[in-house]
């Protein structure tokens, strides 16, 4: 008499439970929807309603549903607030971070502006002309802590528009999660700015130049005055970090 066989397949895990319910988010659901119960995702997916309940806080945890004791999980349109916070609490941790994110900048930014080159539209170019515009104004007097808070409100946005304006998605998405470590960058880089005696017009030239060249349909250009941009910005980093860097070039 032969023994029973037993199956190699192992039940699903919490992983399998988190796809599961992830491929129903993407596929089949749109944001505002409600997901089916605990019970029927369970019996769905094959798994204990435990295992349902934990896979449900990962999503979560991830922006994709929203949890509410006695109702049904709730599908979330995506954002970038999961991403702003792990940059926001490398940054907050080890302030040397923002070296490296000047390098995560370089490489979306640079991008950010030869698309804009290529494919910007009137009212983007307009949008961030009002940005530069508004840097400008708060830049008459720097003394004044609401002209401060102006000047980088301004700043995040001329560099967030360059994103829209470059018809990419996806850099629009990233950059939106990266507003609040822009904003730190900002903050620290305008410090060093001022440690290495140089006038915030240096600053405003720079990202004219940026415009001017997207203006122009320089793709090239505009990829080289943005890096130059971030030069200059790393070099203020590196000076409110460690003035004894402040010559630094």
């Amino acid at each position: 008499m032969s023994e029973p066989q037993t199956s190699n397949t192992t039940p699903p895990t919490l992983e399998a439970a988190v796809s599961g319910i992830e491929a129903m988010l993407f596929d089949e659901l749109e944001p505002g929807m409600l997901l089916p119960s605990e019970a029927e995702l369970a019996s769905t997916l094959g798994v204990s309603r435990l295992t349902v309940r934990e896979a449900l806080k990962v999503l979560a945890a991830r922006g994709l549903v929203a949890l509410s004791k006695g109702r049904r999980p709730r599908v979330l349109e995506p954002d970038s607030s999961v991403l702003s916070g792990h940059f926001r609490a490398a940054i907050r941790r080890d302030p040397g971070a923002l070296l490296e994110f000047a390098d995560v900048r370089e490489a979306l930014e640079i991008q950010a502006a030869t698309l804009a080159a290529r494919h910007a539209s009137r009212s983007a170019l307009q949008a961030a002309e009002s940005a530069l515009d508004g840097m400008v104004e708060a830049a008459a007097d720097l003394a004044d802590p609401a002209r401060v808070e102006r000047y980088h409100q301004c700043d995040v946005a001329f560099h967030e528009s360059l994103a829209l304006a470059s018809g990419n998605r996806m850099l629009v998405f990233i950059l939106e999660g990266l507003r609040d470590s822009l904003r730190q960058s900002f903050e620290r880089s305008i410090q060093g700015h001022a440690l290495r005696g140089r006038s915030v017009d240096v600053v405003l030239t720079a990202h004219r130049t940026v415009l001017a060249r997207i203006r122009a349909r320089d793709a090239e250009g505009a990829a080289e005055a943005m890096r130059g941009c971030i030069r200059d910005a790393r070099s203020d980093l590196r000076a409110a970090l460690d003035p004894r860097s402040k010559s630094s070039p």
